[in-house]
């Protein structure tokens, strides 16, 4: 039996702000848990030396330790705890350097949804009992096969079903260690969403360089991990314009005054500054921080010369310029010059060399000439219209693309699986944006959902 079972959950809940710490306690008043209050990382970190906590529940903005700060220190003291972070939706940098520094499980937003909130305290707990049932289980098993080994005795009925007992509490716990791992993965895609929504850039745009992207290193023979990340460079590349004044972002380069030019050349640095916190994303932020280098070495901002530039920012520099003078003259007003993708193909040939890798300019012109304009090229908008009504969705089913919306916002990751709750919010959705959504999803196989 687990220490939860038996004892009451402590959860440990930290704020500079008194009046946060006294709404989480009146949240928490009727529930059978035990909270411990802290205004500060270090007070916080003290009573963990004296305590073991099932949840903490912090926030980002305090003086002297922030909230990554202080939950990197915690996970070290009491890895098992589940880590919430609450913070403000435009802190994109703080909050990405708490998923990766402060290694946090979920993020809620303030202000908060105190029936969320619960919910999460309440899955917190589940994964908590589950992680400790796991640890006391298999020290139990390996107790008693030593035991049963000892004795060698005909006992091997009794070690299949412990066998089989240990198999299936390790299976529940990667599906739901995996289920964790899709939404922080959805988590960072929350910077595409803010790409997205900003009335400044294009999150269709982002979405046809990230395919593109993916195209062109595909035909390369990259590996999948490799063509993954160069795609989610030509996903991301445009984050650093988040930091770029408003001026720098309307109306065509060319008609910017050189002081604004230069500043609009800055935000590939300024997605480097706000990806630093996150170590597994150094290749993406290499790519993204080097799209201007240009093949013959007179580019941005290092001068790097052919190989010595990374070929995903070789990729990335293709792929964006291709798609770039597209979505120029569809929103210009005089379209008595536009260009097809064959001419604009050519535009960029003639600079193969000196801005471009021909290698790479070779590959964009068999993809456009493999795929004649279609699915390659358009797939961004063919994914809006395939795909099963809400009503033709059932509990337990699975995405097997990304959700977006007519605003190319990221609804739901792939590989979600599907319960009431969530299609309860997509039928919402739909009635209060009166937008009909199409769902890639499929039936999960009863095999896929039981243990070997």
């Amino acid at each position: 039996m687990s220490s939860l079972e038996t004892s009451m959950p402590i959860i440990l809940c930290v704020d500079d702000e008194t009046s946060i710490l006294k709404s989480l306690q009146r949240l928490f008043m009727s529930s059978k848990v035990k909270l411990l209050l802290s205004s500060s990382g270090q007070q916080a970190l003290e009573l963990m030396q004296t305590e073991k906590v099932n949840i903490i529940i912090s926030d980002m903005r305090m003086p002297n330790m922030t909230g990554a700060e202080f939950l990197a220190q915690a996970a070290v003291l009491q890895p098992d705890a589940y880590r919430i972070l609450m913070t403000g939706y435009s802190d994109i940098q703080s909050t990405v350097s708490a998923i990766n520094v402060g290694k946090i499980h979920r993020y809620i937003q303030k202000p908060w949804d105190n029936a969320e909130l619960l919910a999460q305290v309440h899955e917190g707990l589940e994964i908590y009992r589950l992680v400790e049932a796991n640890k006391l289980l298999t020290k139990k098993i390996t107790l008693q096969n030593k035991q049963l080994k000892q004795l060698n005795n005909n006992l091997e009925e009794m070690v299949q079903q412990r066998t089989t007992q240990l198999k299936k509490t390790l299976y529940q716990y990667k599906l739901l260690a995996s289920t964790r791992g899709n939404e922080q993965k959805a988590t960072l895609e929350v910077l595409y969403n803010l790409i997205s929504i900003n009335p400044a850039l294009n999150g269709k745009f982002a979405l046809q360089v990230s395919e593109t992207c993916g195209h062109i290193a595909t035909a390369l023979k990259m590996n999948k991990a490799h063509v993954e990340l160069i795609s989610k460079a030509g996903l991301y590349c445009e984050l650093g314009k988040l930091g770029l004044p408003a001026h720098c972002l309307t109306g065509p380069y060319d008609q910017l005054s050189s002081a604004a030019q230069k500043r609009f050349f800055q935000h590939p640095q300024l997605a480097e500054e706000m990806l630093a916190p996150a170590v597994h994303l150094s290749t993406i932020s290499e790519i993204i921080g080097s799209q201007y280098e240009h093949y013959n070495g007179t580019g941005e901002p290092l001068q790097k010369v052919a190989q010595n530039i990374h070929i995903g920012a070789r990729i990335l520099a293709v792929a964006r310029d291709f798609w770039l003078a597209l979505f120029e003259q569809q929103n210009a007003k005089d379209h008595t010059k536009d260009l097809t993708k064959e001419e604009i193909y050519k535009h960029i040939k003639l600079q193969q060399g000196n801005v471009y890798d021909p290698k790479v300019v070779n590959v964009l012109g068999q993809i456009i000439t493999a795929y004649q304009d279609q699915e390659t090229i358009n797939h961004s908008d063919a994914q809006l219209d395939d795909g099963l009504l809400i009503e033709q969705i059932t509990e337990g089913m699975r995405l097997t693309q990304n959700l977006y919306n007519r605003k190319h916002m990221l609804l739901l990751p792939k590989g979600h699986v599907f319960c009431e709750k969530t299609l309860q919010n997509l039928y919402r959705y739909q009635t209060k944006n009166n937008e009909k959504l199409l769902i890639k999803a499929e039936r999960v196989e009863q095999t896929d959902t039981q243990a070997e």
